[in-house]
């Protein structure tokens, strides 16, 4: 499969999570996340009915592309989400400088590192060949070190990022009394920041076109939330295509996207090799026609899963879900939005590991 690169240049960002405050943020921002805030730049600039027309080849089952989620990158390398398969024992004794827990630690790994995770090695037989970074998070093959920042070259404990907790002050209305509160900063280094990947599937010029002006747009507006501060101000700019493995229909795969299986998909949950977890998402909606509305909560399998074969292996694995709130008012369901919320869970499948 050929992956389209895209990196995203920018300071302070703000990725909140469901049930935290507002002074814990994430450091990845999830695929369904850059789907919904494409949507919303779409409408704003060109009406509810363009919107249809985008979302039209998705619902049918033959989406133009998909999605990953942002992730780290350092200098050339950038960081993928750690197959959940690898961490799983593979039989042999841990290397005697590495202990289980420090394993369990890593979130990130280079390119050159995911791809032999991919073809079945497993993360402890790798540790001799790796460099661990940011207080061991991160691991990369030694020879990618070259391509890091000077001052993350030779020091495991040098951060990528890091997350600030900034005093903000909030005026009642009607007393003008104040209250003193926080709020989650993500700033990345020097040389260091956020990448996405797009798999073109359908690749027409007018959605690519479309494709690019929207993210151009998104830019200028800013990602995840606090945009009226200052957070999310970003540059997003097109890298190389690169080439990662395809999944077999007979084969494991691992995702770089948040993924909502289809139920006769749920299959490929239940193989005896499959890893993954479980993240529960919910929150405030943004619509320009009522506010104060939370979506409808869905549990979707985080990024990194490693998964047995699906039935159908034929199509994009997963689903887009509507999430607008449904209430009962006499007898009747009925939504206050006035409009469709959608959330993206159709999977960024790579094979991973032969069959399973």
């Amino acid at each position: 499969m050929q992956l389209q690169i895209w990196r995203l240049k920018g300071r302070y960002f703000h990725f909140g999570e469901r049930g935290l405050g507002q002074e814990e943020t994430r450091v990845v921002w999830p695929s369904d996340s850059l789907f919904s805030a494409l949507i919303a730049r779409l409408a704003l600039l060109r009406g509810a009915a363009a919107v249809e027309q985008w979302m039209k080849p998705f619902l049918n089952g033959a989406p133009p592309f998909l999605l990953s989620s942002l992730f780290p990158y350092a200098g050339k390398v950038l960081f993928f989400p750690t197959p959940m398969g690898a961490l799983r024992p593979d039989g042999q004794p841990l290397p005697d400088s590495l202990r289980p827990k420090s394993l369990k630690k890593v979130q990130f790994v280079s390119l050159g590192l995911y791809l032999r995770l991919t073809q079945g090695a497993s993360m402890a037989s790798q540790f001799a060949d790796v460099m661990e970074l940011h207080r061991g998070s991160i691991w990369l093959l030694k020879d990618e070190a070259k391509d890091l920042p000077n001052g993350l070259r030779s020091n495991k404990q040098a951060s990528i990022w890091e997350i600030e907790k900034r005093p903000r002050v909030s005026v009642g209305r009607y007393r003008s009394s104040s209250q003193l509160f926080h709020v989650g900063a993500t700033q990345f280094a020097p040389g260091c920041g956020l990448w996405f990947g797009v798999q073109w599937l359908m690749a027409d010029s007018a959605t690519q076109n479309l494709f690019d002006l929207l993210l151009e747009d998104l830019g200028e507006a800013g990602l995840g939330a606090e945009r009226s501060t200052g957070y999310g101000r970003a540059i997003f700019e097109k890298g190389v295509t690169m080439e990662l493995p395809d999944p077999r229909p007979d084969g494991m795969w691992t995702t770089l996207s948040r993924y909502l299986p289809r139920p006769e998909e749920i299959t490929a949950l239940q193989n005896e090799k499959s890893a993954y977890r479980i993240e529960t998402l919910g929150g405030w909606l943004d619509s320009p026609q009522i506010r104060g509305q939370r979506r409808r909560s869905l549990n979707l399998l985080s990024e990194g899963a490693t998964l047995g074969p699906v039935p159908d292996a034929s199509v994009p694995h997963g689903l887009i879900e509507k999430v607008h709130p449904i209430y009962q008012i006499n007898g009747e369901k009925q939504n206050p939005v006035g409009h469709v919320v959608y959330r993206c869970g159709l999977a960024l499948a790579v094979g991973y590991g032969g069959k399973a």
